[in-house]
C-alpha cells in the first residue's frame, strides 16, 4: 500500500478529509459581517440568493455599515467548516441554526414569514 493509500483509510489524516466541498469556485466572493470575520460570532444565517447566487454568511445580529465584509467562499470555509454541509444548498434557499452546535434547519426563500422578511431586510440595508 502507497503513503496516499494510507492517508485516505486513516482517520486522523485531516488534510484530505477537508477537501473544500463546495461546487462554487473556491474564490468566490461571499458576504460576511466583521462578526465572523474576528471569531466573535458563529455563522447562524447562511443564504444562497436567487437572483444572482450569491451566499451570505452571517452571525444574526445588528449591523452597521462599516461591519458588511465580502470575502471568498474558501476564505469563509476555512473560518468555519461546518458550513460545508451546506454545498448543496439550491439557490432561493437560506438556513438557520441557534448556535453553532445546533444542525442546520433549510428553508425556502419564498416561504419566509413577515419577520424574517423583515430582519433579511435590516440586514440587506446594513450592507449598502
Amino acid at each position: 500500500m502507497v503513503l496516499f493509500d494510507k492517508l485516505k483509510f486513516n482517520k486522523k489524516a485531516k488534510a484530505l478529509d477537508e477537501k473544500f466541498p463546495f461546487y462554487d469556485n473556491p474564490n468566490t466572493a461571499v458576504i460576511t459581517c466583521s462578526h465572523i470575520i474576528d471569531k466573535e460570532n458563529p455563522i447562524l444565517y447562511v443564504s444562497h440568493d436567487a437572483d444572482d447566487g450569491m451566499w451570505q454568511f452571517l452571525c444574526g445580529k445588528e449591523h452597521e455599515i462599516e461591519d458588511s465584509k465580502i470575502i471568498s467562499l474558501k476564505e469563509m470555509y476555512e473560518i468555519d467548516k461546518s458550513i460545508g454541509i451546506l454545498k448543496d444548498m439550491a439557490c432561493g434557499y437560506y438556513a438557520q441554526r441557534k448556535n453553532k452546535d445546533d444542525e442546520w434547519i433549510i428553508k425556502n426563500i419564498i416561504i419566509k414569514s413577515l419577520d424574517e422578511i423583515s430582519l433579511d431586510l435590516k440586514i440587506l440595508n446594513s450592507f449598502q
